[in-house]
């Protein structure tokens, strides 16, 4: 499918989003392109190479819309480079929150020309191709209703545009939509879509549906919009039973489950191996080199951004930036770190570098020490830290919590080992490219809907034998366990715990299973304790290690007064929209 979407979009994507924009450009006539399922399949490809923009989920809404939080950080203690975005340090002018509102009105606006493009063209479509076209408008509607999803998310006072016609207003009679009414809208679009879409593991109408909406993903898309409707800053605690009930539809049907092996995400996640057991919603990347013209790129910043860190020009290899970090005290305080597999699958405590030298300790030119160990590539070897002739790890401050020679290479944080470009890219798929790579982004997965559907138990009626075996389940598979299904004593939640203390369960559990995987932010955000959580990081940071709060700059720029609701739960209403829909209003505490 991928290479499909790199092909087709010259010729049937819109070139910019008029519905909030001055200008107003032309593009292709679909009505008249839709032609049989076919072509209607050609168009709809567009959409998801919206969804793989840098403004979406190439970087900017999976990577940088997730930071800071209480377990991940930018690199470095200053503010250049967009790191102002990442420490909360920026303002309603800054190029990532207008280019990421953009981009996400650009998709709804495809989305909807290409649905009223095929009802143009539904005459003209035989009986087959129509039972074939109707499951790709589903497709259009859920990536709408994502869009939708992300947008009041974020922002919350937004505006509902749901025909072309209605793009075309002039930008001063916009207002903004009461927010109920967009998750309503949302809601809707997803119960619709979901009844019409086939399950990705038994479908028989499309002739290939990798990495493409299926009843899975309206489903799970379904239930992480009722959890967050369900919390702050909506609170329609209502919405617990819709998220307990659309997980429900997934977990029974019998469709979808956990990969026996944690591993194997990340591994088919760099490859672009397509393997729906736990995938439900995956954004595919694919570019079969970088050129200079962007807009022709289908590659993300996936595992380069958020990735181990490699030394730039020291093997056939180019560098990856890793800017994206984990903080140190989650990673201290992990509860089993050397039984939980999700730990070192998680957290990198080392780097990569070429090297033709033998032996595992090793003094370079430049007179420093290096201690090697072998990696899955010739001519590159992982990194760790020395301490005179004692490799250094992350395990050290564990076991020596008051060692702080073993501590201070963690001040800045930990790499992310989840998209690991080096030890698992097979050989021949590297992206020769410093910046980008063709690792996929999962949206979400089966783990996530085992873990939304425990809280949503809890959160309407406490904790049950279901809630239970839903969090056990993850934690087996995490903890490496051959059957998931067994109880397994000393890895199983205790039983017994009060609605509060399964509360407190689920959400570390969250933290551990999905942790890097753009969720955290938007989860402490639901749960009302997002700039707590941020600021708190500092003084917990220099106990670790004193000094260290100096690498926590979004503590000092994240606007937190207890009692108070913070600015930073919501993103500010871009400028530039300001200017032009006179009738708008900024978001608490941003300014005019």
């Amino acid at each position: 499918m991928r290479k499909i979407i790199y092909i087709i979009l010259t010729v049937s994507l819109i070139v910019q989003s008029c519905s909030l924009d001055e200008n107003y450009y032309v593009h292709i006539e679909k009505d008249s392109y839709i032609e049989d399922a076919s072509t209607a399949r050609d168009v709809l490809f567009g959409l998801y190479r919206d969804l793989a923009s840098l403004d979406l989920y190439g970087h900017r809404l999976s990577i940088c819309y997730d930071l800071p939080t209480d377990i991940s950080k930018v690199d470095g203690n200053s503010l250049a480079n967009n790191r102002d975005f990442c420490n909360n340090a920026h303002s309603s002018t800054n190029a990532w929150v207008q280019n990421t509102w953009r981009a996400a009105y650009k998709t709804i606006y495809d989305a909807n020309s290409f649905i009223e493009s095929v009802d143009k063209s539904w005459p003209r479509l035989s009986e087959n191709d129509k039972k074939i076209v109707e499951v790709y408008v589903a497709e259009a509607r859920v990536i709408r209703a994502l869009m939708y999803f992300e947008l009041v998310r974020n922002w919350k006072n937004i505006i509902l545009i749901t025909s072309v016609e209605e793009s075309r207003q002039h930008p001063s009679t916009f207002e903004q939509d009461d927010p109920e009414d967009v998750y309503e809208f949302i809601e809707k679009e997803l119960k619709e879509s979901a009844a019409v879409l086939p399950w990705a593991t038994s479908d028989n109408i499309r002739m290939d549906n990798s990495f493409m909406v299926s009843k899975g993903s309206a489903y799970a898309l379904l239930a992480r919009v009722c959890v967050t409707w369900a919390g702050y800053p909506m609170h329609n605690e209502l919405k617990w039973k819709e998220a307990k009930d659309a997980c429900d539809s997934i977990i029974t049907s019998g469709k979808h489950g956990l990969l026996a092996d944690y591993e194997d995400l990340w591994k088919n996640s760099c490859n672009s191996k397509w393997d729906p057991t736990e995938s439900l919603f995956e954004i595919s990347f694919y570019s079969p080199s970088i050129s200079s013209a962007s807009s022709n790129n289908c590659s993300g910043y996936i595992g380069k951004w958020n990735g181990v860190y490699v030394v730039t020009n020291t093997t056939s290899l180019v560098r990856v930036d890793a800017r994206y970090r984990a903080i140190a005290t989650f990673a201290a305080g992990w509860p089993e770190p050397r039984r939980d597999k999700r730990f070192s699958l998680s957290i990198a405590d080392y780097y990569y570098e070429g090297t033709t030298k033998l032996g595992k300790q090793t003094i370079d030119d430049a007179g420093t020490v290096r201690w090697y160990e072998e990696s899955s590539r010739d001519g590159i070897r992982k990194v760790y830290r020395v301490d005179g002739s004692n490799k250094i790890d992350f395990m050290t401050t564990i076991d020596n919590p008051y060692n702080l020679s073993a501590k201070f290479p963690y001040r800045e944080g930990l790499y992310v080992a989840k998209w690991d470009l080096t030890k698992y890219v097979e050989p021949g798929k590297q992206l020769a490219d410093g910046n980008q790579s063709n690792a996929n982004w999962y949206l979400l997965r089966y783990s996530d809907v085992l873990l939304m559907y425990a809280e949503a138990i809890n959160e309407i009626s406490g904790p049950n034998a279901d809630a239970y075996a839903a969090v056990n389940m993850v934690r087996r598979r995490g903890y490496g366990c051959k059957s998931l299904l067994e109880d397994a004593p000393d890895i199983d939640l205790p039983s017994g715990l009060s609605q509060e203390q399964f509360r407190d369960a689920i959400r570390k559990e969250r933290a551990y299973e999905l942790c890097f995987e753009g969720n955290r932010k938007q989860d402490l955000i639901r749960w009302g304790i997002y700039a707590k959580s941020v600021v708190d990081v500092a003084p917990a940071m220099n106990v670790w290690c004193d000094g260290a709060s100096s690498y926590i700059l979004a503590a000092q720029y994240t606007d937190y007064v207890d009692g108070e609701e913070s600015k930073h739960n919501l993103q500010p209403i871009p400028q530039r929209e300001l200017d032009l829909m006179t009738k708008f209003e900024q978001n608490p505490k941003w300014g005019k």
